[in-house]
């Protein structure tokens, strides 16, 4: 009897770890996830997802979505407040970003931190370079806000 109940209390803790650390989480659209929960640590694959927080790959057909992401984001659109890594993706959307954006429209709100490299480049302010047929820096103290195949801060 104490090895059953032993066994049960193993197989509850184990489960509730594996449910907070979420290794894999497979999502169909937004909370339609299993499983369900705020981080995800590993791989996140979706039709379309939004989660608060991956260390890790988010890979989703549509729309992509972390509040604060470390790591790759994979999708048509993909979207972050806070993002260190790479956002891969037709357009991509970010709040303040460390890394890559590689995509037809990279859009940063506020500050970019290394690479966009698409057809068109937006950003507030910037320290790295943009490449692509439109690039804005609209807050570029070193270069011209607006210009065409390049553009570059580093201040």
């Amino acid at each position: 009897m104490k090895k059953v109940v032993l066994s049960l209390v193993a197989v509850v803790m184990l489960c509730a770890a594996a449910q907070a650390a979420q290794p894999i989480k497979l999502s169909l659209w937004g909370p339609i996830c299993v499983p369900n929960g705020d981080t995800t640590t590993g791989l996140e694959i979706a039709i379309g997802t939004q989660t608060q927080e991956v260390k890790g790959l988010q890979l989703a057909l549509i729309y992509a979505q972390a509040d604060k992401f470390t790591g790759v984001q994979y999708s048509l659109v993909t979207n972050t407040n806070d993002g260190l890594g790479a956002q891969l993706g037709f357009v991509n959307l970010a709040e303040e970003m460390k890394g890559l954006q590689y995509g037809f429209v990279n859009w940063t709100k506020g500050k970019m931190t290394g690479l966009q490299l698409g057809f068109v480049n937006y950003t507030e302010s910037m320290k790295g370079v943009q490449i692509g047929l439109v690039n804005i820096i609209k807050n570029n103290p070193q270069f011209l806000p607006v210009f065409v195949f390049f553009n570059f801060c580093f201040a």
